[in-house]
């Protein structure tokens, strides 16, 4: 192609987060490199494989170099060498001599005697070395005649889950899939157990394939919350499921990740193997495709748009139209962009990456030209969310914008929703995944390193549930245009907000105290939940709880700033006097890194990342009445007893954008399902958004659309 050279690798496949030894062999081509020349060995932003390190083949991401050649090699790994989606790279610089056409250089990524090369955590189709030169030194690089390219698969089963529709009607058939999942959440492609799935007194048996099986025409016959069971022949791994409501009156919820990118723009996998995914895998009923516009070609956009016509099958599974307009922050900020219908034309903010100097004129930038472009136009609809950019609502249009994104892959951004209604807006709430990994509706967090180089997710991507009458793209848009939905943070947790004949969302007047009516019920019990009017809470279900004073917990949470280095890490310590420390337990962690450690019967370490979600522990001390607690971070220090804890919690302000230690008892039981009615007496006239917040013992969350009520 350019006589640039050819690269081999020495491997064809490999499990996901796998350790092992192999080698690239570059065969520099007919232009040879001279002095000063570079080469790069570049990785996908999103990869998460271990950080290329050069000093240590006893530890993990050890790489080693060496050539045919007499001319030296200077070895580095540079975060930032080179272009988005491909910045981080191993650099190879030639200097006192060149290198000839023929002879090779060795690129060895791990070492036999040594612990191996990670490789990146979920699967890829086809993960590419990216291999490039620059032959005279110029700074222009230029790809090879061929690259490595590798297949990534699932590893070994761990775990076994049971996803089923959360509301089915009496004596009427639906389908159930069970999967297999390995120790990093993606599916286990090679599991072939013979799963067995159980509810009101029925099992349903099968063999799984390729990981996964579904399950079909399971009928209930009477009307009730169940709890299915989902087992595994072997008994080697865990089985889980979500809850099931069986009623002829409760609203149709379903289920949808309408946000995640492929390797057009900055994600892996193709729109097929992503749309399938969705579908087939992480079983939702709906889905998106938002890549970033300045990274859309129009023969990209020109393949979504036959794509999303292909995988669009109303009753089984709906897709909608759309694209991430990604315009800088000052200048409107990330909304995904969405149609009702097919064949639409892309509004980019600009054309960066794909030709500034070739624009078309159809760029519209600020986000205020392209709400000029689709004025009147009720089959267009926009989110903002929190990624690298953060929506701005200085732009803000309800013609257009019925929801905010309030969790995702990023992490949980209640700021941004609180925000909003601190401007007086009226929006609604979903989630999603912004996976970049060709798992939407199932991505789980990325390995983390402190050197960086990468897109690291830290949660689990996140869920909408909508109240829809069915599985169209018309019924989805305008219960999501109707703020009929709510946002999990990536598990399937069963709300249901109503007033009256009113429900979450609805906007509407009273006269009288507002009587709400609550019921929740999780995929895990529901350790807290919070009735909120507008920016503060006026229930706390704890506060009539029962807790268990053998046990304290200390839990951080938030995000240092709004923009793209959100992320907040906690080194810290608690220290305890007077008292020992017995024992220490995690929760809420959706990470696979222990956070803590007792170093001694006084003294824990800490030691997490949080991108507005929250990691914490519970520890049980031999004598808490006489403790006194000390935690410290690196720019905060406080300390209580079991006195001051004993009426309610401590909230300890820790500055950026809201970040904060909690600490206090946990309560001392907690069930899965909550229902129960709040009376407000205490509300003002004028208008409030009321909406719920609830969280499990594992830490996930929901968060339901206000219901925005004017009280005269």
């Amino acid at each position: 192609m350019f006589g640039t050279g050819k690269a081999v690798i020495d491997i064809d496949t490999l499990e996901a987060g796998q350790s092992s030894v192999f080698t690239i062999i570059y065969e520099v081509g007919k232009f040879g490199i001279d002095d000063s020349g570079e080469i790069l060995v570049a990785r996908r932003d999103v990869c998460d494989s271990a950080i290329p390190q050069f000093e240590d083949p006893m530890r993990d991401g050890y790489v080693s170099v060496i050539s045919d050649t007499n001319a030296r090699l200077i070895i580095s790994y540079i975060p930032t060498r080179y272009i988005r989606p491909w910045k981080a790279a191993i650099s190879i610089k030639v200097r006192d001599g060149s290198i000839y056409p023929g002879e090779r250089i060795y690129i060895r990524f791990g070492d036999p005697k040594g612990p191996g090369y990670r490789i990146q955590t979920f699967p890829e189709k086809e993960h590419i070395f990216r291999v490039l030169a620059d032959c005279a030194g110029s700074g222009n690089f230029q790809d090879l005649e061929s690259t490595p390219v590798i297949e990534i698969t699932g590893g070994k089963a761990v775990q076994i889950e049971g996803c089923l529709p959360s509301t089915v009607r009496p004596g009427v058939g639906f389908n159930a899939l069970a999967r297999a999942l390995d120790k990093w959440g993606n599916i286990s492609g090679n599991c072939r157990s013979t799963v067995s799935l159980e509810i009101d007194g029925k099992a349903y048996s099968s063999e799984l394939e390729n990981g996964i099986h579904e399950f079909t025409d399971i009928h209930l016959e009477a009307e009730g919350v169940y709890y299915p069971i989902l087992s595994d022949s072997t008994g080697s791994v865990v089985g889980r499921c979500n809850p099931v409501i069986c009623s002829e009156s409760h609203h149709n919820i379903l289920w949808g990740d309408m946000h995640g990118q492929t390797k057009e723009t900055v994600g892996t996998g193709n729109p097929d193997l992503y749309f399938s995914f969705a579908r087939d895998k992480a079983y939702m009923d709906f889905s998106a495709w938002q890549g970033n516009d300045f990274q859309i070609t129009d023969e990209t956009w020109e393949n979504i748009n036959k794509k999303v016509k292909e995988f669009n099958e109303p009753g089984r599974f709906v897709c909608f139209l759309g694209y991430e307009w990604s315009g800088t922050t000052p200048m409107g900020g990330d909304h995904n962009i969405y149609f009702l219908g097919d064949d639409q034309k892309i509004h980019r903010s600009y054309h960066w990456q794909i030709g500034m100097k070739n624009q078309d004129g159809s760029s519209r930038n600020p986000l205020s030209e392209l709400w000029r472009e689709f004025s009147g136009r009720k089959d267009v609809m926009a989110i903002p969310h929190v990624g690298g950019r953060y929506g701005n609502f200085d732009y803000f249009n309800p013609d257009f914008i019925p929801v905010v994104e309030i969790h995702s892959h990023h992490g949980s951004f209640e700021w941004f929703f609180r925000d909003a209604l601190a401007r007086g807006l009226k929006p609604g709430i979903i989630a999603a995944s912004d996976d970049h990994s060709c798992r939407p509706g199932l991505s789980f967090p990325t390995e983390v390193s402190s050197r960086g180089g990468f897109v690291s997710f830290d949660v689990k991507g996140g869920y909408t549930a909508v109240f829809a009458e069915d599985l169209t793209r018309k019924s989805i848009w305008e219960a999501i245009k109707a703020r009929h939905c709510y946002g999990t943070s990536g598990e399937r947790m069963i709300a249901c907000v109503s007033c009256g004949d009113r429900i979450m969302g609805d906007e509407f007047e009273l006269s009288s105290p507002p009587v709400i009516d609550i019921d929740v019920t999780g995929t895990d019990n529901i350790r807290e939940l919070y009735v909120m009017r507008d920016l503060e809470p006026v229930f706390r279900l704890n506060d009539s709880r029962p807790r268990d004073k053998s046990r304290i917990f200390i839990e951080w949470s938030g995000v240092r700033v709004r923009s793209r280095a959100k992320k907040n890490i906690w080194k810290g310590t608690v220290k305890v006097g007077g008292a020992s420390i017995t024992g220490v337990s995690e929760y809420i962690n959706q990470k696979r890194h222990k956070r803590t450690e007792i170093i001694s019967k006084n003294l824990i370490t800490f030691n997490s990342a949080t991108s507005g979600d929250t990691d914490g522990f519970e520890m049980e001390l031999d004598n808490s009445s006489e403790a006194l607690i000390t935690v410290i971070t690196d720019n905060s220090t406080f300390s209580f007893t079991k006195d001051d804890i004993s009426g309610g919690y401590i909230h300890h302000n820790c500055g950026g954008v809201n970040l904060e230690i909690r600490t206090g008892h946990p309560p001392a039981d907690t069930q899965r399902s909550v229902s129960m009615q709040f009376i407000d007496a205490t509300a003002l006239p004028g208008e409030h958004a009321y909406w719920i917040k609830a969280v499990q013992n594992n830490g996930h969350t929901l968060w339901t659309s206000p219901m925005y009520i004017k009280l005269k």
